[in-house]
């Protein structure tokens, strides 16, 4: 057999061959050849490697260098691993996927990074920045109207996944005296020259009653999910329901305890449901509640109250918990919202699984425990806010 015909390798087993790559070697073979490069910004082959990708999910963590940085010195650290380990396991070691400089994410009630469809979307205020961690493509957002302010937890990014499109969603709340409050929408698709990126209203939700908006938001299946009390806070609990695809607003109704102020009442996906997990932040952190919604057309809600020994929080510094998720066992993920700032220290996470009771604790190495990486971007000189998405997709794709 010639020489060539051995080296020869057919068309399509390199296409699968590349499909089966981490993103972050594909970024550089694009540079071995023309045909490479054409291959890996074909459609179809993104296509193809994000299905692949969807069955070995990412567990990323993303945190700030610090409260007060200087401008030059902020950043945002986007941290990631392979797999979550088996249910035994008692660590998981993370790399350092991507740094966004001049950047930093503060734990209030405006700030919060998430994964959607492969790209994280970090809400600051006025300021809405996505990225991918794989391309390592920022875009940030323009600035709403002038003279608009948004709600606090105001912007989130949805993805429609029968037209494949992302959209971002941002609230402004017009409050005027002994009248309820209001909230406009405003939408931006994110597609085509980002130069021509511009926030316009929504169409056709004339009749939504007043309402305040009042959690985070989390996509599902093509629908951004929030709390909000109508027509005015502490009055009825509901869940807001935006169709990204269709752009339309509908009303969720709930049991009061289900929607509470702020990270006090966290939504998410639970076994293919939107769930809330509730706590009270002036009681031992010793139990939660998991409301999950079982019938969306009747709209009825199963508690269950799970129970945590507080000798499980013996490894972390404080009580500031957030709910990231669930893994793939089913288990609620729960993680310290900040590192430890002023010295070195390992970062933990918990796993509850909700039928057994049980929880255990997984170790994250390479967060941010080495002295150098530390000093050298300036980790210590103040709180250092932690962002889990447990289930983030690798994309090869630009936005």
């Amino acid at each position: 057999m010639k020489r060539q015909e051995i080296d020869h390798i057919p068309f399509d087993l390199t296409v699968e061959i590349l499909t089966r790559l981490p993103a972050k070697s594909l970024m550089k073979f694009k540079c071995v050849s023309k045909l490479w490069s054409s291959i890996i910004h074909n459609q179809s082959f993104i296509d193809s490697f994000y299905s692949i990708s969807s069955t070995r999910p990412r567990f990323i963590v993303a945190f700030s260098n610090g409260s007060f940085p200087s401008d030059k010195e902020k950043r945002l650290f986007i941290f990631s691993s392979s797999h979550e380990g088996h249910e035994s396991s008692s660590s998981v070691i993370s790399n350092l996927d991507t740094t966004i400089p001049s950047l930093t994410v503060s734990n209030n009630l405006a700030s919060r990074c998430v994964s959607v469809n492969g790209f994280i979307a970090c809400s600051l205020y006025t300021r809405f920045t996505i990225c991918n961690p794989s391309t390592r493509q920022v875009i940030v957002l323009p600035i709403l109207p002038s003279g608009r302010a948004p709600d606090m937890r105001s912007t989130c990014i949805g993805y429609d996944p029968v037209d494949d499109q992302f959209k971002a969603l941002a609230l402004i709340s017009s409050r005027i005296p002994n009248k309820d409050s209001t909230v406009e929408h405003l939408v931006l698709t994110l597609k085509g020259d980002k130069k021509n990126y511009s926030w316009r209203q929504i169409q056709g939700n004339n009749n939504i009653p007043p309402y305040s908006p009042v959690t985070m938001r989390v996509c599902i299946n093509g629908v951004v999910y929030y709390g909000a009390w109508t027509p005015r806070q502490s009055m009825n609990a509901v869940i807001v329901c935006f169709d990204v695809r269709s752009e339309k607003i509908t009303f969720i109704k709930t049991p009061k305890d289900v929607v509470r102020w702020c990270n006090d009442s966290i939504l998410m996906e639970y076994k293919g449901k939107l769930a809330s997990i509730v706590r009270n932040r002036y009681s031992r952190f010793d139990t939660f509640d998991l409301w999950v919604l079982e019938d969306i057309e009747k709209q009825e809600w199963s508690k269950q109250t799970c129970e945590i020994p507080l000798s499980v929080w013996d490894s972390v510094e404080n009580f500031n918990m957030s709910f990231p998720g669930i893994n793939k066992f089913g288990e609620i993920i729960l993680a310290p919202t900040c590192l430890s700032g002023y010295h070195l220290r390992s970062f933990y996470i918990f796993y509850y699984h909700v039928e057994t009771k049980k929880i255990r604790r997984v170790r994250l190495e390479g967060i941010a425990d080495d002295e150098n990486f530390r000093r050298c971007y300036g980790i210590g000189s103040g709180q250092c806010n932690v962002f889990i998405s447990p289930e983030h997709v690798e994309t090869i794709r630009f936005l």
